[in-house]
């Protein structure tokens, strides 16, 4: 599969990835099923969270004995320093490893919880002490907020971002994408069909394969999901 690099981490990453909210609905087994048939089909990028409830342990179950080939991220709510080291070892127990590829805030949409994780005691501590310490490799954020994702992929301090992004919901495209370019900042694209709106696939993820620097991570419960979208990836690119 095609891959591309992933702004200023400097991970070269499959172009489409993983999004690991439906397996919860699944049994561990069908989970480690699908996530292993995506590998098959050369994802490298497994997107989680630690508020995912079972899927962290899924997608650890899945990677064991090919650690290396996968880039894992993940990400936590926590905005204290105490939550955030509780989640930090929580998700590195769930995925059964000791290091974590990409490691994010989750949500963060508005001023004050951004004033919170970066002052005294908040998670960005744990973070940043965690990265030296080689037990994360990159730093990255979530957001909805459009504000909130503008300024924070200018602040220098984030490695990547996550943010809606799909044919409908394209504001990124001229608002935030540029700027991810000019600060180097890898953009990961969550809602790539809208959160399920949109149910042409063809026409959504030929859409987003236009943009050769964004990752998509479409959420997927079914293998003959992720086997449809990898096609669309395969096949012509013209919408």
């Amino acid at each position: 599969m095609e891959k591309f690099r992933l702004g200023k981490t400097n991970m070269m990453i499959s172009k489409l990835g993983f999004g690991g909210i439906p397996i919860q609905r699944l049994t561990q087994d069908e989970a480690v099923a699908v996530i292993r048939r995506c590998l098959e089909l050369g994802i490298t990028y497994l997107d989680t969270a630690n508020a995912y409830t079972t899927s962290e342990e899924c997608v650890g179950k899945a990677v064991a004995g090919r650690r290396k080939d996968v880039i894992i991220a993940t990400k936590t709510g926590a905005r204290t320093r105490l939550e955030a080291e509780k989640h930090l070892q929580l998700s590195l127990k769930h995925l059964g490893t000791d290091y974590i590829d990409l490691y994010q805030f989750h949500n963060i949409a508005d001023k004050e919880a951004y004033a919170k994780v970066m002052g005294p005691g908040g998670a960005m501590e744990v973070f940043q002490e965690a990265k030296k310490a080689g037990v994360i490799r990159h730093i990255g954020v979530t957001s909805h907020s459009f504000d909130m994702a503008k300024e924070m992929v200018q602040t220098g301090l984030f490695e990547t971002i996550m943010f809606p992004f799909n044919f409908i919901t394209n504001e990124a495209a001229d608002g935030l994408l540029p700027l991810c370019r000019q600060h180097d900042v890898g953009y990961v694209c969550m809602k790539p069909l809208a959160g399920g709106m949109l149910d042409n696939a063809n026409l959504c993820f030929k859409y987003l394969f236009q943009f050769p620097d964004v990752v998509a991570i479409p959420g997927i419960e079914k293998i003959a999901e992720i086997e449809e979208i990898v096609g669309i990836l395969n096949g012509p690119r013209e919408i």
